[in-house]
């Protein structure tokens, strides 16, 4: 297996990893940031590392869904008997990107998100709010769409507490209910179709993290019922 990744010091970065008998080791890693990440590049990075483990040994190929490494591993399948295929957990998170491309759920995504960071942006609000809430509201990553499931799932979670919070004497005397986003936010709160759309968001998305919680864990082989899965996802959000 292996996919491409560029850190924070904007080093871009191949990993190289070997699945075997149920377990999964680190091969090795490759710095490609001076290298152009071309279909050919990444072919040769495979084919090195088919040599150092033996062909015999290898019967599957699975990479990202980048378009470098799909034309790699058609070209391998070419060359070599064995299969290639994209990542399953890629390929869900790519759909969630795609979902949350709709302009009615990146309305969604996007109005929640305000709500969150206004909230965290204010620490006298964030005090209240984890007093009030027992805990935290899950942020959205910018690495993983399906952590925008995981974040409107959680402000939903929250919805009668946060309800509570901007309705209680302590916002109402405190200076940040006078402006402009304050009060933006406290309607946002405040309304009823805001937490419909929410709501109708995350039972898009639900069926379909539950197939990438499957999919993206090592306990039992999923290729098998990966077609099934789909299937009753898609059954679930119509």
């Amino acid at each position: 297996m292996c996919d491409g990744w560029t850190g924070p010091t904007r080093l871009s970065i191949i990993n190289f990893i070997v699945h075997c008998k149920g377990h999964t080791i680190f091969l090795k890693s490759v710095d490609a940031s001076n290298k152009i990440k071309d279909h050919q590049y990444i072919y040769g990075l495979l084919k090195d590392v088919l040599k150092e483990v033996g062909e015999k040994n290898v019967v599957q190929i699975v990479t990202d869904n980048g378009s470098a490494f799909v034309k790699a591993g058609k070209k391998l399948m070419i060359k070599y008997s064995l299969f290639w295929i994209p990542c399953a957990a890629h390929c869900i998170d790519l759909v969630f990107e795609d979902i949350g491309k709709k302009d009615n759920v990146a309305s969604v995504i996007h109005d929640a998100r305000a709500v969150t960071n206004f909230i965290y942006n204010h620490g006298w609000l964030l005090s209240q709010m984890r007093e009030v809430c027992k805990g935290e509201i899950v942020w959205s990553g910018a690495t993983r769409f399906a952590t925008n499931h995981i974040a409107l799932d959680s402000l939903l979670k929250k919805k009668t507490n946060l309800k509570q919070l901007f309705t209680s004497d302590a916002w109402a005397a405190n200076r940040l209910i006078q402006t402009a986003n304050g009060k933006r936010i406290e309607r946002r709160i405040l309304d009823l179709e805001f937490w419909d759309n929410v709501a109708s968001v995350v039972k898009i998305y639900e069926s379909l993290y539950q197939v990438l919680r499957l999919v993206d864990t090592e306990v039992v082989p999923t290729m098998p019922i990966m077609y099934e899965l789909m299937r009753v996802m898609k059954d679930a959000v119509k």
